[in-house]
């Protein structure tokens, strides 16, 4: 065997090598379900299964995660062409998977730790499963896998979704019609039911009634703002600071001074 032939070999065993170590590294043990299908009872799903690891853990009661993806759901729909609902099977791609993180027990009543250990606990509507196939998976807190996947059916009745079509042929006996709290109701609108509202049919439209003004009387009454105020009948001028009696007082000797002035031009001329 030439050199170049053994150099070949020898680096595919000890690839096969590498690759069984890692292989085995990443999942060590094995995983099983007791029933690949379950039934829901009371909205939850009780799991058994079985772990078994290469040799006994450090402490009894081992933290490990269970992965369930979700990969097909069972979809109860109303449809045109059954009168009660139907199962669609709705196959699913990259969902998220659903962790439930919980405590394995490998020991007995006695406290002895064993490699081996029968497991079970319940999923329920309340963390979002619903009936379908999901792949679980069992994984160690350090990211080791325990054995391969699984897939186990989780049977029940999800809530139904209506994929009927609206149909607008209300006169056929076998069309469902609308609750009378919803929509309106069923009953068409007639003028009948109110006549004030009926519309006529010809002839001029009569008023009734009396409208309201265009302008309210209040517009036309003055505010005390807008009052004038007229001056009393006079001559028209005015002493400041004299009224009607002052006027009076003075006039009088006034008029015996023009008399006097009189009088004596009088008695000059004679």
């Amino acid at each position: 065997m030439s050199r170049k032939l053994r150099a070949l070999w020898a680096c595919l065993a000890y690839t096969a090598v590498v690759l069984f170590l890692a292989t085995t590294a990443q999942a060590a043990g094995t995983f099983t379900l007791r029933t690949t299908s379950v039934q829901e009872v009371s909205g939850g799903w009780h799991i058994f299964c079985r772990l078994s690891l290469p040799r006994p853990p450090a402490i009894a009661h081992t933290p490990m995660k269970f992965l369930f993806t979700k990969t097909v759901v069972y979809e109860r729909a109303l449809v045109d062409t059954s009168t009660g609902p139907v199962i669609n099977r709705q196959p699913l791609v990259n969902q998220t998977p659903s962790v439930e993180s919980l405590d394995v027990d490998f020991a007995d009543p006695s406290g002895k730790i064993w490699s081996t250990t029968n497991f079970d606990f319940s999923l329920t509507r309340t963390r979002g499963y619903e009936a379908g196939e999901y792949s679980v998976k069992v994984r160690t807190s350090d990211g080791v896998d325990i054995g391969s996947s699984a897939t186990i059916v989780l049977k029940g009745d999800n809530p139904v979704v209506d994929r009927r079509s609206i149909t607008f042929n209300a006169k056929e006996k076998s069309i469902k019609k609308y609750d009378p709290g919803l929509d309106g109701g069923t009953k068409v609108a007639s003028n009948e039911d109110n006549p004030a509202a009926a519309v006529p049919t010809g002839g001029d439209v009569a008023a009734t009634g009396e409208a309201a003004p265009f302008i309210a009387p209040e517009a036309f009454q003055k505010t005390p703002e807008e009052e004038v105020k007229v001056r009393p009948a006079g001559c028209g001028c005015t002493v400041p600071g004299i009224g009607a009696a002052g006027a009076g007082a003075i006039g009088v000797p006034l008029l015996l001074g023009i008399g006097a002035v009189v009088r004596r031009r009088r008695r000059n001329a004679a």
